[in-house]
């Protein structure tokens, strides 16, 4: 099975590697990115403080996860990817999300804003 595939970007063309399936470990820190934006009293009931910063952080954190490759470079790619035009960045994190919903039992619900 292909855990990678290269994906071209619409406006830049840019070639995107992007995992396509993650492991265990990655998915519980993709899920955790919510815990910043969690607040409790009694330690077992969780409240949301602020929905749009969950999904902003859980959707950064896949996307660290998840390209593995921006052209030929491997170093700070997230910060590369925040510098692509919108389309070219919403393009790469569809694909993303198109994958896991492929790959994955329970597919990551991550809200896009």
């Amino acid at each position: 099975m292909e855990v990678t595939k290269i994906i071209k970007t619409p406006v830049q063309a840019k070639e995107v590697t992007i995992k396509t399936i993650i492991t265990g470990a990655e998915r519980e820190t993709i899920d955790s990115a919510q815990m910043d934006f969690m607040k409790t009293t009694d330690g077992k009931t969780f409240e949301v403080t602020d929905m749009g910063k969950v999904a902003l952080a859980q959707k950064h954190a896949l996307l660290k996860i998840c390209v593995t490759q921006i052209g030929d470079s491997t170093t700070n790619l997230f910060e590369q990817l925040q510098k692509f035009y919108e389309e070219d960045y919403d393009f790469v994190f569809n694909e993303i999300m198109k994958e896991q919903k492929k790959s994955s039992k329970r597919p990551l619900d991550i809200q896009t804003l």
